[in-house]
């Protein structure tokens, strides 16, 4: 399994104090009515981000696919062409985690996706997905759900994180303290 660099555990450390990286808490947003699960299906952290989910809410709705949000944006690298569509265009996998979302808010009645990533990440490294990269992506992914699902869709991005000395933890990531943390440091998106 992939390990944090050096840099990487410097960055992530950098947004807990910006307050990019928020401890998660299930309070947050309504999920009563259960939750669509995005997430990658690696068997190394899926079963760590599946029970922390399930300590929020008593209904998930999973969609695990190599990569999890990372695959999302249009303009992400592991959103990979895997076809033709009848008129002609491209259909990427990012087109059927979308269709896959609005199928399940469609049979299930859930309003809420809880979207996660984690890092290290195969898929990533595959890519040349960088940390800071990963972190563009998944602002990027919550972004392409909530405008391409149903009014009032609520989402929360979650990036989970196995540091070096053995922790995983899942942190809420602030798409409002991430802009501010990219002028604060004078870099863009």
């Amino acid at each position: 399994m992939p390990q944090l660099d050096q840099n990487e555990v410097h960055f992530f450390e950098e947004l807990r104090e910006a307050g990019v990286l928020e401890d998660v808490n299930g309070n947050c947003l309504d999920t009563s009515k259960g939750v669509i699960l995005v997430t990658c299906a690696d068997g190394s952290h899926f079963g760590d981000i599946f029970k922390r989910q399930s300590e929020m809410t008593p209904l998930i709705h999973t969609l695990a696919l190599n990569g999890g949000g990372l695959i999302l944006p249009h303009r992400s690298p592991a959103n990979m062409p895997i076809g033709m569509s009848p008129t002609g265009g491209m259909i990427c996998l990012g087109d059927i985690y979308m269709s896959q979302i609005s199928v399940a808010q469609e049979l299930k009645g859930i309003s809420v996706v809880a979207l996660h990533v984690h890092f290290p990440c195969g898929i990533a490294r595959l890519h040349n997905i960088g940390s800071r990269h990963l972190m563009e992506l998944l602002v990027a992914a919550k972004t392409r759900i909530k405008a391409e699902t149903s009014e009032g869709t609520k989402v929360a991005a979650c990036l989970h994180i196995a540091w070096p000395d053995g922790r995983k933890r899942t942190y809420f990531v602030s798409r409002d303290k991430w802009t501010e943390y990219l002028q604060a440091t004078g870099s863009q998106s």
